[in-house]
């Protein structure tokens, strides 16, 4: 999409530079008629109107994107891995809104006890493993009843089983039986979030990298701390 919007620029300030051209040379040799050279300063001056309208929008969308602090798209969430492990790190806070988190815990299972080792904290928000929403989602997923309900009591059990270790970090798992919010990724140092799709899994979703000096960020912050704190809308899932 962004190589496609930068052909679209070049192509557009081609064909102004043209225009330009072309009215500079009406003007020139419309010295002798004062027609051609009306029109020749005409057409100058609607090549510079567009050119100036152009680079006025250009700089309100480059303003605004890093306004919101968007620095990449990812056509799944599978590619965006690559860039959330790196920033994963050096994280010392997670906060997550998911399921069952299967491939993560796999793959990342080194990175994450690193992280409880220097005292990290990692607090999730998914959704009761019994309620009767879930079966929906694994239908829009086109994954066997009872497949993702199952991802998360073995997430529930595996936090369990890490904080047993006596680590200085800590996992926090609450619970919620609502349809679902969407994924978010957030840690201290980024942000990786994307919707949840009818007829596809998870890591096959669109998703978005946000850094943490914008107001996405921020946004996202936010809303995760105000479902966290709110008793009635999710429960602790390590203590039920």
């Amino acid at each position: 999409m962004g190589s496609f919007k930068r052909n679209i620029r070049k192509n557009s300030t081609l064909v102004e530079i043209i225009i330009l051209l072309a009215g500079i040379i009406l003007v020139l040799v419309g010295r002798q008629s004062s027609v051609v050279a009306g029109i020749g300063a005409s057409v100058i001056a609607s090549a510079i109107v567009v050119f100036m309208t152009d680079v006025l929008l250009g700089k309100d969308e480059s303003e605004n994107l890093s306004r919101w602090g968007l620095e990449a798209v990812y056509k799944t969430r599978g590619e965006m891995n690559s860039s959330s492990d790196v920033y994963l790190d050096k994280a010392k806070s997670v906060k997550i809104i998911a399921f069952g988190l299967k491939s993560w815990r796999d793959s990342q299972q080194k990175k994450i006890r690193k992280l409880l080792e220097r005292g990290g904290t990692i607090q999730i928000i998914t959704m009761k493993p019994e309620c009767n929403n879930l079966k929906a989602r694994e239908a829009d997923e086109l994954q066997a009843e009872g497949s993702i309900s199952h991802s998360i009591r073995q997430m529930i059990e595996w936090a369990k089983k890490e904080n047993a270790k006596g680590r200085k970090g800590r996992i926090e798992i609450r619970q919620h039986e609502h349809l679902p919010l969407g994924f978010v990724f957030l840690m201290d140092n980024r942000l990786f979030t994307g919707p949840y799709e009818y007829g596809k899994e998870s890591q096959q979703t669109i998703s978005f990298e946000y850094n943490n000096t914008g107001e996405a960020y921020l946004y996202y912050d936010s809303y995760f701390d105000s479902l966290w704190n709110d008793s009635a809308f999710c429960s602790d899932a390590l203590k039920e």
